[in-house]
């Protein structure tokens, strides 16, 4: 039985604490203790919920009841002892015996503290449908990469990161499962528009993530069509700019009530399809089952990367030169590559596209003197959505960008903000700074050689295999590395040039 004599003097000594707790660090690490202390209790509920399912499974099943199944019956006591509906109630029957019978390790990192209730959730939603035989190792590789590393400033992975470091392991170690449910998963898209309070209405829908990408980005360009001096915000621009779309308008009208209003209907640039960028490895694209990125959804599944490329304009990403620009705005080939590793803005927990974000300078860009000043390089770049550049040049937040990104709050604790892009945090580092990975030019030349090599020597199996003479060569070679299950982590690229090594 759990003694709430010691939640209740817990409770006492918070109160206490909290009196206590004179600067603004004290108040920092209080939270941070009573937000374990909260998962501990979650646990603990979720425990008592799963116990009270199984005993009343137990006793139907020897009584032969009919009326009502055991589901049923505990959602209803949840409901009168937790004062909840039997929705709600449900979904913590699921969730407890979840970690009761699937996710034992998810279980104990809540008791720990380790794991809030929303993340738990996230956990559970993730790995809903895989197999029994499987959900062991892919608890045990996700929880390696979910929970927070053990060194100073760790964070843990939530929100999209973490679904997306469940759906790359999930998609390594059962890809036929992960095709079959995007596959029932698009013949259930819908849209529907439902009435709402105060003269509004409802959206609510689940189409193919491609073109909710290219929705998303075609409301973002009609949202900026107006001209500077509108008033609207941008999310009430966004709301029109749907209506555009319905009126086929190519244009948000402006607002302003200027005379001199600079928007011209006559001058709109004309709709194009809204760009989305998908990033592979160019052996996903060659076959093998490393799934893809698509920037602001997360990871998708190598089948559905390569279907999204076959009616798309494939471009390969190379790394920028090592030359420092004297310009501010980097170039296409930095710009592009920044936005690969980072997957999307690097700020603690924050989930906006890559292509959505600002590259911001660790170190100030002089533009009275570029040379003097920090330069546009890779090294001394970072992406933030455009709250948390803000933020970063408010004061209140400083950034330490030496020997890898940490961020230091206004109470001085330091955080280290994990990677959301296709490549994981130890890949990322390793070709962050393309200076200590180019290739000399003889060493270009050895790789051209290799490839053809191997081509060559392909060509002369296949031929003898399909005379019936075994390939004496075989068991000599190595094996293709976009054939084997587990493949070295090739660069960022969509495609390769046929005639060119990779660009590390």
């Amino acid at each position: 039985m759990f003694d709430t004599g010691v939640l209740d003097r817990g409770v006492r000594e918070t109160v206490s604490c909290l009196a206590d707790a004179e600067s603004d660090v004290g108040l920092v690490e209080l939270m941070a203790d009573l937000h374990r202390s909260e998962s501990v209790v979650a646990e603990r509920k979720l425990a008592v919920i799963a116990e009270l399912f199984v005993r009343r499974t137990a006793e139907i099943e020897s009584d032969g009841a009919w009326t009502s199944t055991a589901h049923e019956v505990v959602e209803a006591e949840i409901g009168a002892a937790l004062t909840m509906g039997r929705a709600a109630a449900g979904r913590l029957i699921g969730l407890g015996m979840s970690l009761r019978t699937r996710l034992p390790a998810t279980r104990e990192a809540m008791a720990r503290g380790d794991l809030d209730m929303y993340r738990v959730r996230l956990i559970e939603d993730a790995t809903a449908n895989v197999t029994d035989d499987r959900i062991g190792e892919v608890e045990h590789q996700l929880l390696e990469q979910v929970l927070a590393p053990q060194r100073s400033g760790g964070t843990g992975l939530t929100g999209r990161r973490l679904t997306n470091a469940a759906n790359r392991i999930i998609a390594r170690l059962d890809p036929a499962g992960v095709r079959a449910k995007r596959e029932k998963a698009q013949a259930d898209r819908f849209v529907g528009v439902s009435a709402a309070e105060d003269g509004m209405c409802r959206i609510l829908g689940s189409i193919p993530a491609v073109q909710g990408r290219a929705f998303d980005a075609r409301l973002r360009e009609l949202a900026n069509t107006v001209c500077p001096k509108d008033l609207r915000t941008y999310e009430q621009r966004r709301a029109d700019g749907l209506s555009a779309l319905v009126d086929g308008a190519g244009y948000v009208k402006c607002e302003c009530g200027r005379v001199d209003c600079t928007q011209d209907s006559r001058n709109v640039p004309t709709a194009r399809k809204p760009l989305v960028h998908l990033i592979m490895l160019d052996s996903t694209l060659a076959g093998n089952d490393e799934p893809g990125y698509l920037d602001g959804y997360g990871i998708v599944d190598a089948a559905h990367a390569r279907e999204i490329a076959a009616d798309a304009d494939v471009e390969t990403v190379r790394p920028p030169s090592v030359t420092a620009a004297t310009t501010y705005r980097p170039g296409t080939v930095l710009d592009t590559w920044l936005r690969v590793l980072a997957g999307g803005c690097e700020w603690l927990h924050c989930d906006v596209a890559a292509w959505n974000t600002d590259l911001d300078h660790h170190r100030p860009f002089d533009h009275s003197d570029p040379a003097a000043g920090g330069p546009t390089v890779a090294g001394n770049l970072t992406a933030y959505c455009r709250n948390h550049h803000r933020l970063k040049h408010s004061g209140h937040w400083q950034v330490d960008a030496e020997g890898g990104i940490e961020m230091v709050a206004p109470t001085g604790h330091r955080y280290r903000p994990r990677s959301s892009g296709i490549l994981g945090a130890r890949e990322r580092d390793r070709v962050a700074d393309p200076a200590s990975r180019r290739r000399t030019r003889a060493q270009n030349t050895a790789g051209r050689i290799r490839a053809e090599r191997r081509r060559r020597q392909a060509r002369l199996d296949a031929a003898r295999r399909r005379r019936g003479t075994p390939s004496a060569s075989e068991p000599s070679n190595p094996p293709d590395p976009s054939k084997s299950p587990n493949p070295p982590t090739s660069p960022p690229a969509t495609r390769a040039a046929p005639d060119e090594p990779a660009p590390f």
